[in-house]
């Protein structure tokens, strides 16, 4: 597990399995302006760490220290038990893949992946029997490789330079948002052949990306980033359903944050319900809250709706429901919450602007009612993210799981 790290934390997990990544207190700075503030974190070898978090948090920054593209003001950092805070990017046996992957443009992609090796004076039989290996495990087919990236599609050129992060067997394998500049359909394709060949190599991985759904669904472990700063970290199932902060719930998903007096729940606390947990129609009188409700709004998703509420003597709430249950704007409908399924927000983690007193919509609304009510998810400019000085998995003490 993703642990915060003092820097006198033994390199080796309860397990005995060794980091292959250890950053310990590090800070870095763009003149006056703080990119990365003392963060702490450790890698497991062979995990797959997600760095996640909105435009501009120091996700990028942190990844280029690790890479050694930058140099931290103080702080240390480790690679496989070997101290290369001050050292190059090409003495630390670092895979790297850049968002716009950094290709030669006047090599062809069997060229382009040979580089590396060229440079450390591999053999030349052993430089092509690895490199048409790397390219068969990422999937480029045998007309592709003699091509040059002009003529290679955005997903081609993605897996040249996955192959060419991954030829010389690194350490470590950075990837700085992989499949930003991919279209929807592609960018899924190649999520799940990233996670394939990250689990086949068993290369320890860290991967930038600012898409939620994306972090979820390959990471072993999620890191949420804001304002250089590290809020939570913990498996996807771990952040998603028990942030640390309003700014990670609405971050990892739609999210309705809810004063806990409306629940029966101590004055001053907020409790977070996600959408998909709210019960519509006759089943809510079985949960342990449920209210007589009016619906204010429906949105189609093909499949699904999302359906806001407001509930009488009751919080505003968005809900996911089933096409098929064909619900309507105006329609007089029972809401219900199961108690197992929401979750005590720590206090602490709160800043001013995201204590209850007021109203949110996707981050971005106006107060409207008395009932404090965050829904949504995403960068659109809602309160910035309290949190700590390091990385911490959350959990580790009593359960706020509220019943």
């Amino acid at each position: 597990m993703l642990t915060p790290l003092p820097t006198n934390a033994n390199p080796h997990h309860a397990n005995g399995s060794p980091d292959a990544v250890r950053v310990v207190g590090v800070r870095f700075g763009y003149g006056a302006v703080p990119a990365v503030r003392d963060v702490s974190l450790s890698v497991p070898a062979g995990q797959l760490l997600t760095l996640l978090g909105p435009s501009g948090c120091g996700k990028t920054t942190l990844l280029k220290l690790i890479g050694g593209y930058q140099t931290p003001a103080s702080g240390r950092i480790e690679l496989c038990g070997r101290d290369v805070t001050t050292l190059p990017p090409e003495a630390r046996n670092a895979g790297m893949v850049f968002q716009n992957y950094a290709l030669f443009p006047h090599l062809t992609a069997r060229q382009n992946v040979a580089f590396g090796l060229e440079v450390r004076r591999v053999s030349k039989a052993d430089c092509t029997r690895r490199v048409d290996a790397v390219l068969e495990k990422v999937g480029l087919s045998a007309g592709e490789r003699d091509r040059k990236p002009a003529a290679l599609s955005g997903g081609q050129q993605q897996r040249v330079a996955l192959a060419r992060a991954l030829v010389f067997e690194p350490d470590v394998l950075l990837l700085d948002e992989p499949l930003a500049n991919l279209d929807r359909h592609l960018r899924d394709q190649l999520r799940d052949e990233l996670r394939s060949v990250q689990r086949d190599t068993g290369v320890t991985t860290i991967v930038v990306t600012h898409d939620q759904e994306e972090a979820l669904a390959v990471s072993d472990l999620v890191a949420v980033m804001s304002e250089g700063r590290g809020l939570q970290v913990g498996t996807p199932a771990e952040v998603y359903d028990r942030p640390s902060t309003p700014f990670v719930a609405r971050f990892l998903g739609a999210a309705n944050l809810v004063a806990g007096d409306t629940l029966g729940l101590p004055p001053g606390s907020v409790a977070m319900i996600r959408p998909e947990q709210i019960v519509l129609g006759p089943a809510a009188h079985s949960c342990t809250r449920s209210w007589s409700a009016v619906v204010s709004r429906v949105t189609f998703l093909g499949a699904d709706l999302i359906v806001e509420v407001a509930c009488e003597a009751g919080p505003m709430l968005r809900a996911r429901g089933r096409a098929a249950d064909q619900i309507r704007s105006g329609q007089h409908i029972q809401v219900g919450v199961p108690g197992e399924r929401v979750w005590l927000i720590p206090e602490t983690d709160l800043v001013d602007d995201e204590r209850p007193g007021r109203e949110v919509i996707d981050g971005c609304s106006p107060a409207r009612r008395g009932h404090e009510q965050i829904a949504g998810g995403g960068e659109c400019g809602g309160p910035r993210g309290g949190g700590r000085d390091f990385f911490r998995s959350d959990g580790r003490g009593h359960d706020r799981r509220a019943t």
